[in-house]
Parts: structure tokens; C-alpha cells; sequence
């Protein structure tokens, strides 16, 4: 993949939109325990650096998506959102003797019933979907994230390091009500 275009300071999301590149409040020197909303739609969460916070995550995603009344995205968010947490925390943080380091954002963004779960990661390395041993217990993050999502993709961060990977969730399975 190429990585999404960015334009000046927002994403490009096709089927959904554009979403701003930087959340209100990512500079917030508070954050990392701190929610940031704007008024319903658009969810940022700093995470910490270990794999603890990958079901944090996805426990937050789960009640983001009941509030919002979106009960039928909580099976694939979750997982996307799981497995996104995931790869940022195990392949993009730099080493140990590199801290302090720019916190791993998850982010949510609702438009009506359309849902994108985008991760920030410091790493200017895209992610690579790499042929998966099926055998191995690991490396089949992003297959499963491609599987649950209608698009996936990256974008580089604007005007600081790192990147945006993203997913644009199906339809939920309660898309009837």
C-alpha cells in the first residue's frame, strides 16, 4: 500500500471523508489518561506503552460503540481496534533508551452510522501486510484488520512523526434499526 493522501492537515478517508490529522487536544502535555471528544462523534484516547493497553482499548471501543448506539460495529471494532493497538505498541515504538516518546493514540470518528478507528504511532515505517504464516501464533494482525474492515490504509502525520493507520468499518450487523 502507498499510505492515504494527506491533505494540508486532514486525511482522506474515501467512503467516509476527511478527518483532521491532529485531534483536539493531542497536545495536551495531560493526556495520556485524559478522553477528548468533541461534541459525540470523535473519540481520542493516549495509551500507554505496553501490551496491558491493548484491552483497554478494546474495552473502550466497546462502550464507545454501545454509547454511540452503535451495538452492531462492536464485534469488528474491537478487533480492528485490537489488532491496530496491537502492531503500533509491538512494531512501532522506538527503543527502550528513546523516552520520552509521542503516546500511541487511538482514535474513533462517527459519522451517522459509518465508524473509522484510526492508530497514531510515532514510527514513520508503514505497515506491511507480509504474506502470513498461518501456522504462527503471530503476523496476521493486518490480514484480520483487511477481513473486518471495508478499507484499511496509512497516513503519515502531519507536521510531527509518526503515522495514521485506519479502518473503515462494514456496515454493522444491526444496520437494520
Amino acid at each position: 500500500m502507498v499510505g492515504t493522501p494527506v491533505t494540508r492537515a486532514e486525511i482522506v478517508c474515501p467512503e467516509f471523508g476527511l478527518i483532521m490529522d491532529h485531534p483536539d487536544g493531542e497536545d495536551d502535555p495531560g493526556i495520556s489518561l485524559h478522553i477528548k471528544t468533541r461534541p459525540g462523534d470523535d473519540l481520542t484516547i493516549a495509551l500507554g506503552d505496553d501490551l496491558t493497553w491493548v484491552k483497554f482499548a478494546r474495552d473502550r471501543t466497546a462502550a464507545v460503540m454501545s454509547a454511540w448506539g452503535l451495538g452492531g460495529h462492536i464485534p469488528a471494532a474491537t478487533l480492528v481496534v485490537s489488532e491496530l493497538v496491537t502492531n503500533a505498541l509491538r512494531h512501532a515504538l522506538p527503543s527502550v533508551e528513546v523516552r520520552p516518546h509521542p503516546p500511541v493514540l487511538l482514535r474513533l470518528v462517527r459519522r451517522r452510522r459509518s465508524v473509522v478507528c484510526l492508530v497514531a504511532d510515532p514510527s514513520d515505517r508503514p505497515p506491511v501486510l507480509a504474506e502470513a504464516d498461518f501456522a504462527a501464533e503471530t503476523g496476521r494482525g493486518l490480514y484480520l484488520v483487511a477481513a473486518h474492515s471495508r478499507r484499511w490504509d496509512w497516513a503519515p502525520r502531519r507536521d510531527r512523526p509518526g503515522k495514521w493507520v485506519w479502518a473503515l468499518l462494514p456496515p454493522p450487523a444491526d444496520a437494520s434499526r
